[in-house]
């Protein structure tokens, strides 16, 4: 009986605390493809954003197959862990700790080092050492990050609608 009363305390506690649905107030359809020595995938997703929190729900043949969420740790299907954790694990350990984040919301990465803009909008950095050799792009359209060295690249870019018919 005590175990059967310590089992429904516990499971009142996590539906009223921790574990609360975060509710995005953006959410984009998006091309996304991410190729790390960890995670590989190509294929729809959908960007969600709220204040500085976001997550990116990708998805295979319309199936869910992986949600990576960016609040005040990193969660992913294997669990969650802080932004420095994320970085050595998924991408490479000398990046700043909100690089991801940045990549994902289309901003600056690095504090801007090595920027350069387009007429048309583009901002581009490269950052190039002993340790990363780095192509970052972004745009309103268009995310595109490609460190050489460490074998990355995280393309994301709007769905395009075709309203053409075939006869």
């Amino acid at each position: 009986m005590l175990k059967f009363s310590i089992l429904w305390a516990s499971l009142l506690l996590f539906f009223m605390g921790g574990c609360a649905t975060k509710h995005y107030t953006v959410s984009e359809p998006k091309l996304i493809t991410i190729k790390t020595p960890k995670l590989k995938f190509s294929d729809m997703g959908y960007i969600r954003y709220a204040q500085d929190a976001i997550e990116v729900e990708l998805f295979t043949a319309g199936v869910a197959v992986e949600k990576i969420s960016i609040d005040q740790d990193v969660c992913v299907s294997a669990g969650c862990m802080s932004e420095e954790a994320f970085n050595h694990d998924y991408l490479y350990e000398g990046y700043p700790r909100d690089t991801m984040r940045r990549i994902l919301q289309g901003k600056d990465i690095f504090e801007g080092v090595g920027k350069g803009e387009s007429p048309t909008g583009l901002s581009q950095q490269s950052i190039k050492n002993e340790k990363m050799d780095i192509l970052y792009r972004h745009s309103v359209k268009e995310v595109y990050f490609k460190d050489r060295m460490n074998g990355l690249m995280i393309k994301i870019g709007d769905v395009q609608e075709d309203n053409t018919t075939t006869k």
